[in-house]
């Protein structure tokens, strides 16, 4: 853990969130950042020492399911909707009354449905590998690309079977497909969270409970229309997200929009992470 990143307990929504932070709230200078599957908070260090160096108070959660103490058993309690809600309830805790908002992965799915939900808390909205989840929900159901690229999420719906998969042979399929890119330290970090009872599971929970229903899901989140000033950062390798629903997202923008394609996978953070700074800045400084 890098020395001036601090680890706080913070208890919101009825559970206690064990977040990363660096810096203190600071007016307009205040950053929440949300983590995808299979990572945890620690995928943000070094971009939040990088931001902090630039003025900004950073937060990262390990969220619903990720946090000891924030997971739920049963896979009713991992709606968008609610975890959305853990953060709010995070922002509410530490005094944020508004922040710029940045999440890959699901904690991208998340961030849009924040922005949908509490448009007034948020000053800025960047989202990382995933689109807007009304044409990823579409693309999903009837692009035929994207339904091949989505098939890991279906077998996700199975019980138990991924767990036993994903854990095999001390996490062999993570390590090779999505951790490819880290170093041992963020890797047995992230094993250290996993390994924990119903940890894994609670992370499937997020497919099991929203994947299926994601269209209506996606239009009763008040996402049809979205003012906040909003960068989609994409990598043209993804193979787990396709081209349809990043470029038809740009229709569901109303106010300041910007795509940055990058020539990078999935893990953007690992494989460009001077570009994901760059564009994170100019992103914070132009809105």
């Amino acid at each position: 853990m890098a020395s001036n990143i601090k680890i706080e307990n913070i208890k919101a929504n009825g559970f206690e969130f064990t977040c990363r932070t660096i810096g203190t709230p600071s007016s307009g200078k205040n950053i929440i950042l949300l983590h995808g599957f299979p990572e945890t908070s620690m995928m943000w260090e070094e971009t939040m020492i990088h931001l902090h160096e630039h003025g900004y108070y950073c937060i990262a959660p390990d969220m619903r399911g990720y946090s000891p103490k924030a997971r739920p058993k049963g896979v009713k309690n991992y709606a968008i909707r609610d975890i959305a809600k853990d953060i709010i309830m995070i922002s509410k805790v530490k005094g944020l009354d508004e922040f710029h908002l940045i999440g890959h992965d699901w904690g991208a799915a998340i961030g849009w449905a924040i922005v949908g939900l509490y448009p007034n808390k948020i000053t800025t909205w960047l989202a990382m590998s995933v689109g807007h989840l009304i044409p990823l929900a579409k693309a999903t159901k009837y692009d035929p690309a994207q339904k091949k690229m989505s098939a890991y999420a279906r077998a996700f719906q199975l019980r138990l079977l991924p767990e036993l998969v994903l854990k095999g042979n001390n996490f062999k399929r993570l390590r090779k497909e999505c951790w490819y890119l880290c170093d041992n330290n963020e890797i047995k970090a992230y094993i250290s969270v996993l390994n924990q009872p119903k940890a894994l599971t609670s992370a499937l929970h997020y497919y099991r409970k929203n994947w299926k229903n994601m269209l209506s899901i996606a239009e009763s989140l008040n996402i049809k229309a979205i003012e906040t000033p909003t960068t989609l950062i994409w990598g043209n390798k993804d193979v787990a997200l396709g081209r349809k629903a990043i470029i038809e997202s740009e229709q569901y923008m109303k106010g300041p929009y910007k795509l940055v394609e990058l020539d990078a996978s999935h893990w953007l953070i690992q494989e460009a992470k001077e570009s994901v700074w760059e564009t994170i800045l100019e992103h914070l400084k132009n809105n």
